[in-house]
């Protein structure tokens, strides 16, 4: 683990303060979970979007064709 220094607005300081507090946890415990969770959480987003499958494999457009009709009614 490392030692690093962070600089907050006061607002937020003062409500991560609160929050751990509250858990009673350390604030720097409070700050790591939510970088963790953060982290993990958006790990796990991108291999369950579907559109992320479709990226890349039609070139020329065609897949657009239509799409604000089919979406919009337009």
């Amino acid at each position: 683990m490392r030692r690093t220094t962070i600089v907050l607005p006061d607002e937020l300081h003062e409500e991560l303060r609160r929050v751990a507090f509250r858990r009673r946890i350390s604030l720097a415990a409070l700050i790591r979970s939510r970088l963790e969770r953060r982290r993990v959480g958006r790990r796990r987003r991108w291999p369950e979007d579907p559109l992320r499958k479709l990226e890349g494999i039609i070139s020329d457009g065609s897949l657009a064709d239509g799409i604000d009709e089919a979406l919009y009614g337009i």
